[in-house]
């Protein structure tokens, strides 16, 4: 008995043994366990916070934006935006989004409201879209009244100034055209110069080449002065939009020029683009802009039946415009307004600039006519001077400066013949002072008809008289007839 109480006691302590050493081997695989679930753990925040981090500073990096807002974009375009970070950095559309206000304040409109209040006889109702619509049900779009759509091909980026394609273009156009909806594209713009604009123009021609595009190809300009521009004059980018269309023009395709208010009344030298169609970007509810344009985005608030989100809608003042097979009308806007007539007392002077001047196509500031800008010291010809405008010539077309002080007075030595003249005045004319006087004097003495005075003295330009003993000057040789006998032609 003793034995095999023995043994029992002994099975009894060996199984509290197993059982205490299990237990020890349990917990330090727990204790193994909980560190690698704490390592997970700690995995999946990191993994977290990155992502969340890079969702902050998206978020920071469009906080100040008037018209756009992360909470506004569609599941789709956040999406690209925390999976595409670099190329995002890259896009120069965010950097406009950010600053908004200088389009106006966007106004919220529906595609129905804007048919019932945009479109007519005389105009098309359309959106441009980018990337950040994600993906369109085009059909739906169409069925809302839409009529067109400019579409977002690319962009140069803001540092790299790579150019890239928009991620939805080929989405974008497909589906636009299948369903009957004409199409116009458009590229962001981050040129430095006309080789470089020319280089964006070959690209997207090479890139539209295989489909119909039945509205414009437009050169987006709306940085100024910053990132890769910065120190580029306003001239250059001219030059560069010029340079654009110049291309897109030789491959058969009808190019447009798109920037806000702002831009083509100060900074651009706008009367170049004459020749070229302006998409004007103004959210309000008339467009103010004087010069002619031939598009107009009037809100970046729309609400399209097929679109997640805001989205920019236009209006067009012209039908289908791609080439020689398709019908063009243009209708166009142009509101100068009621422009008083400036007057110019003709002149004829081979001088030079005193300073820097903007030139200007026609006498006005009000409208959109700046022909870009003469340095100082450059030689013109003055020839028209008025209160406070200079006419001048320069390579052979007529310029306008806003400033009678900009250049250097050399006025001609007068000469005279002497003659003694009894005449009667046929005409009303001004008295000057002195020759050139016009110049600087706005208040003259005037010979009306009838009057008799004594001429002097005269040449091919003025003639000199004497009235109640004091010698004035006319600038005109056929405002008398001759009393006496002493008869003087003025020698040719």
């Amino acid at each position: 008995m003793k034995q095999k109480t023995v043994l029992k006691i002994a099975f009894l302590c060996l199984v509290l043994m197993m059982t205490i050493l299990s237990f020890g081997l349990i917990n330090k695989n727990s204790y193994a366990l909980d560190d690698k679930e704490e390592h997970t753990q700690e995995l999946v925040n990191t993994t977290k916070n990155t992502s969340n981090e890079v969702d902050d500073k998206i978020r920071d990096f469009l906080s100040n934006a008037d018209d756009f807002a992360f909470d506004d974009l569609s599941l789709e375009a956040k999406n690209i935006i925390l999976a595409e970070p670099s190329v995002v950095k890259e896009d120069p559309s965010l950097e406009i989004k950010k600053n908004a206000s200088v389009k106006g304040k966007a106004k919220k409109t529906t595609a129905k409201k804007a048919v019932q209040k945009y479109e007519t006889n005389e105009t098309s109702l359309g959106i441009d879209v980018s990337t950040w619509q994600g993906t369109i049900d085009w059909k739906k779009v169409k069925q809302s009244g839409i009529n067109f759509a400019m579409i977002r091909c690319g962009f140069r980026g803001m540092e790299s100034g790579k150019i890239t394609m928009d991620s939805y273009f080929l989405k974008n156009i497909k589906g636009a055209i299948a369903n009957n909806i004409n199409v116009g594209v458009y590229f962001f713009s981050m040129a430095k110069n006309k080789k470089e604009a020319e280089e964006e123009a070959k690209w997207v021609v090479n890139l539209i080449k295989d489909y119909d595009i039945s509205y414009p190809v437009a050169i987006d300009t709306e940085i100024f002065n910053k990132y890769r521009l910065k120190g580029v004059s306003y001239s250059t980018l001219t030059d560069n939009a010029i340079a654009f269309s110049n291309y897109v023009k030789s491959k058969g395709y009808t190019p447009m020029i798109y920037s806000y208010l702002r831009a083509f009344n100060q900074y651009f030298d706008t009367a170049k683009f004459s020749k070229y169609r302006i998409w004007l970007a103004q959210y309000n509810d008339e467009a103010t802009y004087k010069g002619r344009y031939y598009m107009w985005q009037y809100t970046s608030s729309g609400s399209v039946p097929g679109i997640k989100g805001r989205v920019d809608m236009d209006v067009s003042y012209f039908s289908v415009t791609n080439d020689a097979t398709k019908r063009s009308i243009v209708n166009g806007v142009y509101k100068p307004g009621n422009l008083a007539d400036v007057v110019f007392k003709d002149l004829e002077m081979n001088t030079v600039l005193t300073k820097d001047v903007n030139l200007r196509i026609s006498p006005y500031t009000t409208i959109p006519n700046k022909a870009g800008i003469l340095e100082k010291g450059t030689k013109i010809k003055v020839i028209g001077l008025g209160e406070k405008w200079v006419k001048i010539q320069y390579e052979n077309n007529t310029y306008y400066i806003n400033d009678v002080n900009c250049f250097e007075m050399k006025l001609k030595e007068v000469v005279f013949t002497e003659v003694n003249l009894t005449v009667k005045v046929n005409k009303v004319v001004q008295v000057l002072y002195k020759p050139y006087d016009f110049l600087f004097n706005n208040e003259y003495k005037k010979l009306n008809i009838g009057d008799e005075v004594v001429i002097i003295g005269t040449n091919n330009e003025y003639v000199k008289v004497l009235i109640d003993d004091k010698e004035y000057y006319v600038n005109d040789l056929e405002f008398y007839d001759i009393l006496n006998d002493n008869i003087y032609h003025p020698s040719s």
